[in-house]
């Protein structure tokens, strides 16, 4: 049941006057949670969500082994435990096909001709953001052995149906205190909540997918028989649509969370502003690019053992942030490549003392970004390639479209700019109406998304992450 279907529309009306009505019985109102929760993904697969209430217990149990071990160097090894089966549990899921045919290369080119079975793995939905909360939750329960979470509120976290499917990654030490706090329950922030989500959807129905069918999708379906206009059209076209449809998808659900009480992380602050890739990175997908820092980056030791080792552990750590959004070789080289080009960052601020315009800065995140993007888009290396190559030809037909993709452009970044100038008004505005006058205007605005959107429910992109 996606978030965007009429299903899903039709369910909320249902749904959240029960939850609501639920307020004065918690545990009732946690159960009934987290029963929708288990709903919403059986809708998707019935296997997938016999694993995840597995997945649910196993954790569960983990956590209370760990609280129950009073040994330090006992709960050391059990945490460690807990944490290698959560890592091998999503290699197997989503890697073991690429980590099979390395192999077969790797022993093909040592002479060896020995077979490896091929396995017919369905990695379950959402499972890389579902398993690195649970990360989060076995590294509280360590550090927080005090704390009494029962099994239902575990597999209510771990569940969680706003965040289940792609994030934002909701830390358990932030969940937990939120569902023991006052707003939980009832509605919070809903004149924020509404903007959000009729945002949402129209940066998803509308301007991401438009985007996607005019520019992006044949070109890169096509790389070889591009243009330099096109080729630029499709790269300028896919750095806005997966902005727009995974900020439409973030903005969505945290308006959703805000109608169940709870207050989901931000997950971007105007990336394509950003003056470097440091910068981009504390804008983009933050949810994920702080649990790289504190979960591998930190770990390996941060930036406290000189500048080499630094440099090292931020590779290491971006490399690890294209593995984990997919098992392809194009996802490694687009995270080796921001890996690179943050040291390069690095290097120059150490040793190059040249100002340089803040203009001139963004420009040249904004180029590199896009780059980037050509290979995490791209099915294949060599399709990424081909695409790259097909820039050169110079010869295009004028296109009427390009001219609306400029101005698109254009405006997106001047609403990116005032974008809290623009959310504050929104708020604002929707404050001033009466509720039949907020019925009528989020009714006439979903007609208009009907109208503008796409046929189908189309989904979206970090679905498959």
């Amino acid at each position: 049941m996606s978030f965007l279907s009429p299903e899903f529309a039709f369910f909320s009306l249902i749904y959240f006057p029960i939850y609501w009505s639920l307020n004065n019985q918690k545990r009732m109102q946690s159960v009934f949670l987290t029963t929708v929760s288990f709903f919403i993904y059986f809708c998707f697969s019935k296997i997938f969500a016999v694993v995840l209430l597995v997945f649910c217990l196993y954790i569960w149990a983990m956590g209370i082994w760990i609280v129950s071990t009073n040994l330090n160097r006992k709960k050391v090894l059990v945490f460690s435990i807990g944490l290698m089966v959560l890592v091998l549990i999503l290699i197997f899921f989503k890697y073991f096909e690429l980590i099979r045919q390395t192999s077969l290369s790797i022993l093909n080119f040592l002479g060896l001709n020995i077979f490896l079975p091929a396995l017919d793995i369905v990695a379950p939905a959402g499972i890389s953001f579902f398993t690195f909360q649970a990360i989060t939750y076995l590294t509280w329960r360590y550090k927080n052995p005090n704390e009494k979470v029962s099994v239902i509120d575990t597999t209510l976290y771990l569940s969680f149906w706003p965040t289940l499917f792609a994030g934002p990654i909701f830390r358990a030490q932030d969940f937990f205190k939120q569902l023991s706090g006052p707003n939980v329950g009832s509605p919070i922030q809903v004149s924020r909540a509404i903007y959000f989500i009729l945002l949402g959807l129209l940066q998803k129905l509308v301007f991401a997918n438009w985007l996607q069918d005019a520019f992006v999708d044949n070109a890169f379906r096509y790389p070889d028989a591009q243009n330099f206009i096109s080729v630029f059209s499709a790269v300028l076209g896919y750095s806005l649509q997966i902005f727009l449809d995974f900020s439409g998808y973030t903005l969505i659900v945290t308006g959703l969370g805000f109608l169940l009480g709870y207050e989901l992380p931000i997950n971007f602050r105007q990336p394509y502003l950003a003056i470097n890739l440091q910068d981009f990175w504390r804008r983009w997908h933050i949810s994920l690019s702080t649990f790289i820092r504190d979960y591998v980056y930190i770990p390996l030791g941060g930036n406290q053992k000189g500048f080499a080792r630094e440099q090292l552990n931020l590779l290491i750590a971006m490399v690890l942030s294209g593995i984990w959004h997919g098992a392809s070789y194009t996802f490694i080289l687009w995270g080796m490549l921001h890996g690179l080009g943050a040291i390069l960052v690095n290097i120059l601020h150490k040793f190059v003392s040249i100002p340089i315009p803040t203009i001139l800065s963004r420009i040249s995140t904004l180029l590199f970004v896009g780059f980037a993007w050509i290979f995490f888009r791209s099915s294949t290396f060599e399709d990424a390639l081909t695409l790259i190559s097909s820039s050169s030809n110079l010869k295009f037909i004028f296109d009427v479209n390009f001219l609306a993709l400029i101005l698109f452009t254009i405006l997106f970044f001047i609403a990116s700019v005032n974008a809290q100038r623009i959310q504050d008004f929104f708020v604002r505005l929707i404050d001033s109406f009466g509720t039949l006058a907020l019925i009528l205007v989020i009714s006439a605005f979903s007609f208009m998304l009907v109208l503008l959107g796409p046929s189908g429910v189309p989904n979206f992109i970090y679905y498959r992450f």
